[in-house]
């Protein structure tokens, strides 16, 4: 399975408006939007940044692995989540939708995304 699929399943069953993998040098492996509107690579543009930072923020106390971050803002909702080898996923959320579920559905992605990564 191709990783633009994983991510339409995974932006279809958290009901979100799309998602987007990210490698460790911030650019794009995939990526996929339930519109033309939405444009997940501004979206995903600095979220490593972010998730570094509070990766790096987490390690100053033992035993602390990041795995999901969620950020809400009046307007959105996005769901961070580390994949191995440095990549990352995140998914664009409307406000109104629960980003635990978006952190869920990541979960089972990452696992899909994990897999086909070998």
């Amino acid at each position: 399975m191709t990783f633009g699929r994983i991510l339409e399943d995974l932006s279809m069953s958290a009901g979100a408006n799309g998602a987007i993998l990210i490698d460790w040098d911030g650019e794009i492996v995939a990526t996929w939007a339930a519109s033309d509107q939405v444009d997940m690579q501004l979206i995903g543009a600095h979220h490593e940044i972010i998730l570094d930072i509070v990766k790096e923020a987490a390690s100053r106390h033992d035993r602390l692995d990041v795995r999901h971050l969620a950020i809400t803002t009046e307007k959105a909702r996005l769901a961070i989540s580390t994949v191995k080898e440095g990549y990352c996923l995140v998914v664009a959320l409307g406000s109104e939708r629960p980003v635990g579920k978006a952190i869920l559905e990541s979960k089972r992605a990452v696992e899909r995304i994990e897999e086909e990564m070998g």
